[in-house]
């Protein structure tokens, strides 16, 4: 779930049963309107790093009282749809939408119904221009083209808006908002290029992609919120860890994250745009590293950011793994076999185990088992002890599986207590999960090497064995 930042608008909430949260401000800019055929009974306002849930009536009604000094940018979500809105502060603004495309919205009022106007059209003009870099046609194009073909879309999005500004007489923050994330959106498709054309296997030189990208600020703070530029800054810092991450010697996606932390903390000097950022990518990071040594990114972000809420957070949601260190003592998980005779991790103290953590119906992890079962063979006879550990639900399911397929090592099932169980004790929250555990019943990895993994599983077996 994405963090969220500290915001200092206070937004109110009505619906058809009255006020859902709020208090009063000087100025307050209210927004009326309807989902035409709501495929749910809610909604979702996102602005400046917050996300609200708006109750519909029945009727697909809503209504908001928004407290704001300044014109803000707002995105209404409603399952897949979506819509980008800028409200000026002491306006009424009603729109009407269907669910089926929140872009062709009717009736707008108020003197912000100019601005959402523009910002619609802008969308769909967007979603047009698209269709001419579709993966096939990219493939075709070398990078000169490519930039020249996005410069000119650029240059009609420029002129738009300088035609309906002075149609308008749009305010000069919003214009100075929109011609900055023009910017950064080209940035965005400009990334997304060199990565797609590298894929197909174009090759690309051009100058002008490199210095347009090189004159993007990272610590412009007036589009700190704004999608592209975080796509654009994230995307950006990724670039630059990817290749630290393939010059190491450690690829663990643990690695590739520290290495993307120092890059945001290195390049980017805004302490504001580091801490959104930082924010944006923690949901991110935290389930791609799952239960990994968090100690060394913690001790980065502490160096380098002085957003100290931020910090706490981070520590905290670190905090919940720090029992799965490597060198900590394993957590005593029970389990049961198909007989029913109940067992515990530390029945297998004295062996080195590697634990599979899978489920019948998960097809990652039953493409594993020929490798586990290769590997089994090999360390035959050796102090290793492979144990298979069921999360199925159908207990049925798994005996009959292991059965079927004449599965190796140790087959259990976890523990029916959930206190006690794998899944709750290690945090698994994905399969296969494979775990590691030394001789002396301590942690070596919690997400451990699948047994595809070749020489990586085999050496770390291998030093485990050899001390």
């Amino acid at each position: 779930m994405k963090k969220a930042v500290a915001f200092p608008l206070i937004i109110l909430f009505f619906c058809a049963s009255g006020i859902v949260n709020g208090q009063s401000k000087k100025m307050t800019t209210s927004l009326k309107g309807s989902i035409k055929n709501p495929q749910r009974d809610f909604c979702m306002i996102r602005q400046q790093g917050r996300a609200d849930t708006i109750k519909l009536g029945t009727d697909g009604s809503f209504e908001l009282l928004i407290e704001q000094n300044t014109g803000n940018y707002f995105t209404i979500e409603h399952g897949k749809q979506s819509i980008v809105l800028y409200l000026l502060p002491s306006d009424e603004v009603t729109i009407q939408m269907t669910s089926t495309s929140l872009l062709d919205a009717k009736e707008l009022k108020g003197n912000s119904g100019v601005y959402i106007q523009y910002l619609i059209d802008k969308q769909k003009a967007d979603k047009a221009d698209q269709m001419q870099f579709q993966p096939f046609k990219i493939a075709a194009l070398t990078g000169d083209v490519y930039f020249s073909k996005r410069d000119s879309i650029k240059s009609s999005r420029l002129k738009m808006l300088q035609e309906k500004s002075t149609q308008h007489h749009f305010i000069a923050q919003f214009v100075s908002s929109e011609k900055k994330t023009l910017d950064y959106q080209m940035g965005v498709e400009l990334l997304n290029f060199k990565t797609g054309a590298s894929k197909l296997g174009t090759t690309i030189q051009s100058e002008k992609i490199e210095k347009f990208n090189d004159g993007l600020s990272l610590n412009e703070e007036e589009v700190t919120y704004d999608y592209f530029f975080r796509s654009f800054a994230l995307n950006h810092m990724a670039e630059l860890a990817t290749k630290k991450y393939y010059a190491s010697e450690t690829k663990t996606t643990l690695k590739y994250y520290e290495f993307l932390m120092e890059a945001i903390c290195t390049h980017i000097a805004s302490e504001k745009n580091k801490s959104i950022l930082i924010s944006e990518l923690m949901p991110q990071l935290m389930n791609d590293i799952g239960t990994m040594d968090m100690r060394n990114m913690v001790s980065i972000l502490e160096t380098c950011c002085s957003d100290k809420k931020l910090i706490a957070s981070v520590k905290k949601a670190a905090a919940q793994y720090e029992h799965l260190y490597p060198g900590k003592p394993a957590p005593d998980a029970a389990f049961y076999d198909a007989s029913g005779n109940k067992t515990k991790i530390s029945s297998y103290k004295g062996k080195v185990l590697y634990i599979d953590a899978w489920a019948t119906w998960c097809g990652p992890c039953k493409r594993e088992i020929p490798y586990l079962k290769t590997l089994e063979e090999e360390y035959h006879g050796k102090n290793v002890q492979f144990i298979s550990v069921s999360t199925d639900k159908d207990v049925n399911a798994w005996k009959d599986y292991i059965v079927k397929q004449s599965m190796g090592g140790l087959q259990l099932h976890q523990s029916e207590n959930f206190e006690e169980t794998i899944s709750k004790m290690y945090i698994v929250n994905s399969i296969p999960r494979f775990i590691i555990i030394d001789e002396a019943g301590n942690i070596v990895n919690t997400d451990a090497p699948r047994p595809s993994s070749g020489a990586e599983i085999r050496n770390i077996l291998d030093t485990l064995l050899a001390d």
